[in-house]
């Protein structure tokens, strides 16, 4: 898990990595940065320092690089899901802890990212939406359930239905055209989303536990 992590933050020194670790970190943050469409291989190279023949050496071109690339890094989101599963206190608090690594990220990602990706990269966004299916809407399903059980949750809720629109928000915000992110920026637009949804969800119970949350959250 050491090593998924420390792959997936940024770090300044890429002296130490391998060849093919450097390439997929600077075509991230490029990617990132300005969109997948509109950085070239001669970006990455130059973003490197390094030649484009190395880089072909890895990938045998650029959708090649985005569909690999997309692979690795949902492979941390997974294990990251996973994780915070794991350490969760309840599902209101894995809720928060999901929020807090979405605002990490997102802070980091032009919106425009995940609108190259659905119309250029068909290979690595069909990879992206077996995430959500696979790995995204599991984890809300099993979030769901639970806190039905808990009592957090209102007991008439059908789980199913709750967890795709948890997953069809997502695609709202990623790749729909309800949102310029002009006046609400995109990482707090994904929050006032995700805010409206637990307190939709919430008993009483749930509502006061999620308060609590927050309030410890805004003491940090």
């Amino acid at each position: 898990m050491q090593d998924i992590e420390s792959f997936h933050s940024f770090v300044p020194d890429l002296v130490k990595m391998e060849p093919q670790e450097k390439i997929l970190k600077a075509s991230l943050a490029l990617f990132f940065k300005y969109g997948i469409k509109h950085v070239t291989m001669d970006d990455i190279a130059k973003e490197l320092g390094m030649s484009k023949k190395t880089i072909y050496q890895f990938y045998k071109e650029k959708d090649d690089l985005v569909t690999q690339l997309c692979e690795v890094e949902l492979k941390v989101h997974e294990c990251q899901f996973d994780e915070m599963s794991n350490v969760a206190k309840d599902p209101i608090h894995e809720i928060m802890l999901i929020s807090n690594k979405m605002r990490e990220l997102m802070q980091s990602i032009n919106p425009i990212f995940f609108l190259d990706l659905q119309k250029y990269y068909p290979e690595g966004f069909g990879r992206f939406q077996r995430f959500k299916e696979d790995c995204a809407y599991r984890n809300v399903l099993q979030n769901i359930k639970r806190g039905i059980a808990m009592e957090i949750y209102r007991a008439n809720l059908d789980p199913e239905f709750i967890s795709r629109l948890r997953i069809a928000q997502l695609d709202m915000l990623m790749y729909g055209n309800y949102f310029s992110f002009d006046r609400i920026s995109f990482v707090e637009t994904n929050e006032l989303m995700l805010e409206v949804f637990v307190y939709g969800i919430c008993t009483i119970k749930g509502h006061k536990l999620l308060d609590n949350y927050k309030k410890i959250k805004e003491e940090d």
